[in-house]
Order: C-alpha cells, then sequence, then structure tokens
C-alpha cells in the first residue's frame, strides 16, 4: 500500500464525502480533537481547516441535536466500534443540515486504536422531501390545517390520556352554512376563500396549542386541551361571532359567512374517541335544524 505511487491524502481531499478524522481519546468532555478535515467539510460547515483542527466535532451540534443520537455515538466510540446514524448539525453561518454519518475506528499496526475517521454525506435535501411528504399526508392542502386523519390521531392520543385521568378536553365540530349556495353563486374560488378565511379566524382567536382540523368540504373540528364543556360553549360563541365577520368578496353589500357548531367533550362511559365526536356531530345537526348560525351542545 506504501508503493502505489499515489496519494490517498489527494483522493480525500477531493471527495465529495465529508470526511472527519480526530484523535481516539478523551471521550468525555473536551472530546477528542480533530486532525484533520477535507475539502467538502470546509464547503458545507463554512469552517476552514486551521479553524476546526485541534477542536471537537461537537462545536457543530447544536439545542436541536437529538440527544439520543449523540448518546449512541459516545456509546460505540467508548466501545471502540463502528456507528453509522444520522444527525442535525449546524453550520457556521446558523444554517441547520442533516448528515449520514459513519464513523470507523483507526488502528495502528500493533492493533491499539489511534483514530476515529468520520464519513459524511449531506442528506439535508433528502431529509426535507420527506418531511415535506409527512406534511402533506397529515395537512389539508388549502388550508394547511391538519385533515381528518391527522385529527382521528389526535382524537386517540387526547381519548387515552383522558381514559387515564390526566387531561380532559372538548370538541366543536364546525359547519359552514349554505356552504354549496356560496360554491353554487360566486363560485369555487370564492368558496375556497372563505375555507381559507375561516382556518386564519380560528388561528387567530385560539390558544396556539387548540389543534383545527378540516374534516372534509366545509365541516371543520376544534380539540381544546384542558376545557370542559361549559368554557368550550363560550370559545364556540367567540368562533361563530368571529366568523360572520367573513365577507364573500364580490358581492354588492357584502354577504356575511355563518357557521353552525356541535359541543361535546368525552365522558366516563365512552368507548373510543370517536363517541364524543358524534356527539358532536349530533349537536352540529341540532344547530343546523335549529336554523343555522348558532352553538349546540351535546345532549
Amino acid at each position: 500500500m506504501h508503493n502505489l505511487g499515489f496519494s490517498f491524502k489527494n483522493i480525500v481531499d477531493s471527495a465529495h464525502d465529508i470526511v472527519i478524522v480526530t484523535k481516539a481519546s478523551p471521550i468525555d468532555p473536551p472530546g477528542p480533537e480533530i486532525v484533520y478535515v477535507n475539502r467538502a467539510f470546509t464547503e458545507l460547515t463554512g469552517y476552514s481547516a486551521e479553524e476546526m483542527i485541534g477542536k471537537n466535532p461537537r462545536v457543530l451540534q447544536f439545542k436541536e441535536t437529538d440527544p439520543a443520537t449523540t448518546s449512541k455515538i459516545r456509546a460505540a466510540l467508548l466501545a471502540q466500534q463502528p456507528v453509522r446514524t444520522s444527525i442535525r448539525n449546524i453550520s457556521k453561518t446558523g444554517r441547520a443540515y442533516w448528515l449520514d454519518l459513519s464513523i470507523i475506528p483507526l488502528r495502528n499496526d500493533a492493533g491499539d486504536l489511534t483514530h476515529f475517521a468520520a464519513i459524511e454525506r449531506d442528506v439535508t435535501a433528502e431529509k426535507e422531501h420527506v418531511s415535506k411528504l409527512a406534511r402533506l399526508s397529515t395537512t389539508d392542502y388549502l388550508t394547511e390545517l391538519l385533515n381528518k386523519r391527522a385529527f382521528d390521531q389526535v382524537l386517540r392520543e387526547h381519548f387515552s390520556m383522558y381514559q387515564r385521568k390526566l387531561a380532559n378536553y372538548s370538541i366543536l365540530y364546525m359547519d359552514i352554512d349554505h356552504f354549496k349556495m356560496i360554491n353554487d353563486t360566486y363560485g369555487h374560488d370564492q368558496g375556497d376563500a372563505v375555507l381559507q378565511a375561516l382556518a386564519e379566524k380560528c388561528a387567530g382567536l385560539l390558544r396556539p396549542y387548540d389543534i383545527v382540523s378540516r374534516i372534509g368540504g366545509e365541516e371543520f373540528g376544534v380539540l381544546l386541551p384542558g376545557v370542559d364543556e361549559l368554557p368550550a360553549m363560550a370559545i364556540a360563541e367567540r368562533l361563530r361571532h368571529a366568523i360572520s365577520d367573513i365577507r364573500i368578496k364580490g358581492y354588492q353589500g357584502g354577504s356575511r359567512v355563518t357557521i353552525s357548531i356541535g359541543v361535546s367533550a368525552p365522558r366516563p362511559a365512552d368507548a373510543d374517541c370517536l363517541d364524543a365526536l358524534k356527539r358532536a356531530d349530533s349537536a352540529l345537526y341540532a344547530a343546523k335544524k335549529g336554523g343555522r348560525n348558532r352553538v349546540c351542545r351535546a345532549g
């Protein structure tokens, strides 16, 4: 290997993957020092080789770096074993990036551990693509609210906590009155604008941790953590009044939008999370039957 007539350093310097070599010890703080970084490292992180030689790779980590990942790496280093994982680091300019990281132990001719080599590939684009697909699978494309699938999962989680007596909650089931007429009279673009305006009203009026979903069509669900039915009725009334401020554009005099709302909460006899939702739906039906533009509580 010593007489091949070329330098492995030149190959590593020109590689597209990032290569970092550190001393083998100490593992605990301040940690093993960097003795080499290649050109791909400086291009990704913004740090020059001179800035990083003598430093520890942990300077690239920040508060959002997963502690479970760093613990996995530390355990492998202590065991002098190779490890592969994904990690989120931060560049010199503050830009977060994802790496596919492989660390291998390097030994001398006597078999003694002397260094660790980290081979890293920037997978930020892939991670962002996966994250985008995950958002699309749980988000309504028009309003950017949770879709029904995601809302059902939230309901299951909160009902499980309710059963363990950890937290109560209430549900609002909302429906835009005469929405078909809005679409038929003013066009689907105006109908879409009404749906988006309703989502914005909810975001402005509700707490940051209240959960709003477009269940389907002109129907919306709201989960209010820690709120009993009576306070939920008051919140529903505030929503109803706020949404009545929405006006359909392009209509002389301005046609206002109204909604009907059914309110319910889980009960000890409920078999699953859908029971409270069904009661809220029944209360919504009662609000519609009673003349619309009103709030009804489940019986």
